[in-house]
């Protein structure tokens, strides 16, 4: 990546998230935490791969954001692309610690609904991406402290995580949800070993 090019990424993404702080501090209502969530991942990837990043033109970042479902930013080093979804939340617990509301379990795991009864039966895990991870950003400690948080966790070891605590909280349970909606949460507790606060597990 040339160096010109990824300076000019680094100042626009600084200068970005700052106004996005002093504006979301004058308001004082929500603003759109996806997208904050995103810059602060490319933010730090940014400050840890630098002198990766600018090693070789070959070496780059493609950010996509929410026109792509699947991941919102790739980080190629060394002719190796690594996949990234951020999962964003300001959602705070009783105990004052990040909590990921409405994260989508069919991307973890296989599910099968009756549609009469609405009864879900959870299967296996999906089919490990391994080039794919998820980081779960604490968007609110930002808003709040300007510091956040990172969890970043492989697409194997998250559909692990969370197949199995879908499973506990709706596997043909006998009051199903009737909404037949396969949303669910991610708690603090569930990703606390997976702390990642330079983003360095996703090329470890």
């Amino acid at each position: 990546m040339e160096k010109k090019i990824f300076r000019e990424w680094k100042s626009s993404i600084r200068a970005t998230l700052n106004a996005i702080w002093k504006f979301r501090n004058l308001c004082k209502t929500p603003f759109d935490r996806g997208f904050i969530g995103e810059l602060l991942v490319l933010d730090q990837l940014l400050m840890t791969y630098e002198s990766k990043l600018c090693a070789s033109e070959d070496n780059t970042f493609v950010y996509e954001g929410s026109s792509n479902k699947k991941w919102d930013v790739s980080l190629t080093i060394n002719k190796m692309t690594m996949y990234i979804n951020a999962k964003a939340t300001s959602t705070k617990d009783k105990d004052d610690n990040p909590k990921w509301v409405r994260q989508h379990a069919l991307s973890f795991c296989h599910i099968d609904i009756n549609p009469r009864t609405l009864r879900q039966t959870v299967g296996k895990t999906r089919k490990e991406d391994p080039n794919l991870f998820y980081v779960f950003v604490d968007v609110g400690s930002w808003i709040e402290h300007r510091n956040t948080g990172f969890f970043t966790l492989p697409h194997k070891k998250a559909a692990q995580i969370f197949c199995k605590k879908y499973h506990n909280l709706y596997n043909n349970k006998k009051k199903p949800r009737k909404s037949g909606s396969t949303d669910f949460w991610v708690e603090c507790g569930d990703i606390k070993g997976y702390k990642d606060n330079t983003l360095k597990r996703i090329l470890k």
